[in-house]
């Protein structure tokens, strides 16, 4: 239960993608010079950018992972800028609850009594993947994150491929050609060989919310020597956009 918090912590949760018409009025894959594709494509992925300062999102999960394979159903909520909190039930009861904030992770497992409380940056320490409040809530709220601007693209059939790599990371993003939905990211740390992999599905229109689609399908994979590769599944049932939300965090 502590790996399905641990993996929703730095990336689990990804939000909507927003469908934009493409570039110039014309199938993205045509509209760009072959200088500017990659920017531009980058730029119409952080104009899709999809902000709102509250986020519900129920979701069944699964989790399979070498020491592992387990089901059950999350409630995730975010306020903007301050807060990421989780809930995970088997069965109707809960069993493990998380509590993010911009310089601190709380973590309460109800089956065995143990809590953690550690600064965010526990989660990079131990799994070597960066863990950065607002990252988190780019993941969170649907939205690409870049961790480097030097980037070089690729048409593969009917999406873009944006690769990147530094002295530290390597990653990748699949953009949807036609309507610039972000559809998965991959980010591997080199020395290591530590991967990170997240795929979005099942895009839909969410009432209410203009134009954007909403991922109501997402994998996240994660690949270390310390945790061996494990898989989480989450589809998204009940959405909403309101607030104020209830955070409550006891150890009781």
């Amino acid at each position: 239960m502590r790996l399905l918090l641990s993996l929703a912590a730095f990336t689990l949760f990804f939000a909507a993608s927003c469908t934009k018409k493409a570039l110039d009025g014309r199938d993205g894959r045509d509209g760009l010079s072959a200088t500017s594709k990659a920017s531009q494509v980058m730029k119409e992925l952080e104009d899709s950018r999809f902000a709102s300062q509250y986020f519900e999102g129920r979701a069944k999960v699964d989790v399979k992972s070498p020491k592992m394979n387990i089901g059950g159903t999350a409630t995730i909520r975010v306020e903007q800028d301050k807060a990421i909190w989780m809930s995970v039930k088997k069965f109707g009861f809960e069993g493990a609850r998380a509590l993010i904030r911009p310089d601190s992770f709380f973590v309460i497992n109800r089956l065995n009594g143990d809590y953690t409380a550690e600064p965010l940056s526990y989660i990079e320490r131990k799994y070597k993947i960066p863990a950065r409040f607002d990252l988190l809530q780019e993941m969170v709220m649907g939205n690409a994150v870049f961790f480097s601007r030097d980037l070089e693209l690729e048409t593969v059939g009917e999406n873009f491929i944006l690769n990147g790599r530094d002295k530290r990371f390597a990653t990748k993003h699949t953009v949807d050609a036609r309507g610039y939905k972000l559809l998965g990211m991959d980010l591997t740390e080199l020395a290591q060989d530590r991967k990170l992999v997240i795929n979005n599905a099942d895009f839909r229109r969410i009432e209410g919310q203009g134009d954007n689609d909403f991922a109501h399908q997402r994998t996240v994979v994660i690949d270390t020597e310390e945790t061996g590769k494990a898989t989480l599944d989450l589809e998204f049932t009940r959405l909403s956009f309101s607030g104020p939300l209830a955070m409550p965090f006891q150890r009781r």
